[in-house]
């Protein structure tokens, strides 16, 4: 089971892709945040990590925080991640993140590992679709069909 955490509004400019995915893959939830309505950014940044704090030390899942200042993996080693990551543990976030950031020392040690999509900067809810593509590609790979070449 992967669950995609994300802070967003609105999925709407890629919502039929995304929803696709959704349907494809049968092992996957999508746990979506409602962002902070706060011009302080110091005060966004807290709200919303704590608000991502909370729920994910409720479940103790295995947890990948993605951001553009981490290492990228190609789809290979991100494979090899979530394989790797399945046989120690059978549930998965994946952090989103937000327009700003989280705050990594509040977060203390519930972050497992921190990768990154690109260098380049995506909106959140294309970043939701690219992980969930990346997501089915792995699946397919590990089934062996036709969807990866």
């Amino acid at each position: 089971m992967i669950r995609l955490i994300i802070v967003s509004d609105s999925f709407s400019h890629f919502k039929d892709a995304i929803l696709e995915y959704e349907k494809r893959l049968k092992d996957i939830e999508i746990f979506k945040i409602k962002p902070e309505n706060s011009t302080d950014v110091k005060n966004i940044v807290k709200k919303e990590t704590w608000k991502i704090k909370g729920y994910i030390e409720k479940n103790k899942w295995y947890t990948i925080y993605l951001d553009v200042l981490w290492e990228s993996l190609d789809t290979n080693r991100f494979h090899d991640l979530i394989e790797k990551t399945y046989q120690n543990n059978s549930k998965i976030n994946i952090i989103i993140w937000w327009a700003y950031w989280i705050d990594l020392n509040a977060m203390g040690n519930i972050i497992d590992m921190k990768i990154s999509l690109s260098k380049m900067t995506f909106p959140h809810s294309l970043a939701l679709l690219m992980i969930l593509e990346q997501i089915y590609r792995i699946d397919s790979i590990k089934k062996n069909t036709w969807y990866h070449h």
